[in-house]
């Protein structure tokens, strides 16, 4: 199984939509997917999501399905501000290296961040399931292999927590130290061996498609919902 991770193209989180750029970068993804294989596409119901995919889909003459529960994640820690805006120095220096289990305790939005994604984790896998990939501590039963390669056209919280959830990652440290610009591609692919798998990360934010639109750090905006 193959799993590519798209994030909408440059947003206005205001109207839910892209920018100008944002529908650049996203006409220029479609023509770098163009010709991929690829057997299913999800979306996520946020608009900025839909449009990003809308290129995808028109170019490559097909449909997707559009999944609830891949909208952006919600929940803060005070001041409006989400899980992946702590900075990495702040991170580490303040809160040391959070550990894969005990995290929730670790750092400030801890064990508000872990109600939101359990729920969050749940639906991933009884998505994986449905596929006959069954979770099993950190690893997944296979009951039926899959060959198929499977896109998603989403959103940088829901790529990074899966990341940490697919990799047995602490969360704060995948928000904190792992990209995902607009309109970006993450592509991760199964390791089974004996009736079980897990994932393997084979690619982390490419924008070989649009390098000269990436936002110097400078600009570069919190993720946001």
């Amino acid at each position: 199984m193959k799993l590519l991770f798209m994030r909408h193209g440059d947003p206005d989180y205001a109207n839910d939509s892209l920018t100008p750029r944002g529908h650049v970068q996203a006409a220029l993804l479609a023509e770098a997917l163009a010709s991929r294989p690829i057997d299913e596409i999800y979306v996520s119901p946020r608009g900025r999501a839909q449009m990003t995919a809308r290129y995808t889909l028109d170019r490559r003459g097909e449909t997707a399905i559009t999944l609830d529960w891949l909208a952006e994640l919600r929940g803060g820690y005070g001041e409006g501000r989400v899980a992946w805006d702590l900075h990495p120095v702040d991170l580490l220096r303040e809160f040391g290296m959070p550990e894969r289990l005990a995290w929730p305790g670790q750092v400030p939005y801890g064990q508000l961040w872990d109600q939101v994604l359990s729920p969050f984790y749940d639906a991933w896998d009884g998505f994986l399931a449905q596929r006959g990939y069954t979770r099993e501590g950190p690893l997944y039963r296979v009951q039926t292999p899959c060959e198929a390669t499977l896109a998603f056209f989403c959103h940088a919280g829901v790529t990074l927590s899966l990341l940490a959830h697919l990799l047995h990652l602490a969360p704060p440290l995948v928000y904190s130290h792992f990209g995902c610009d607009p309109s970006s591609v993450t592509v991760l692919e199964s390791e089974e061996k004996g009736g079980y798998g897990t994932f393997r990360l084979v690619v982390l934010n490419d924008m070989s498609h649009a390098e000269h639109l990436r936002k110097s750090p400078r600009e570069h905006d919190p993720y946001g919902f």
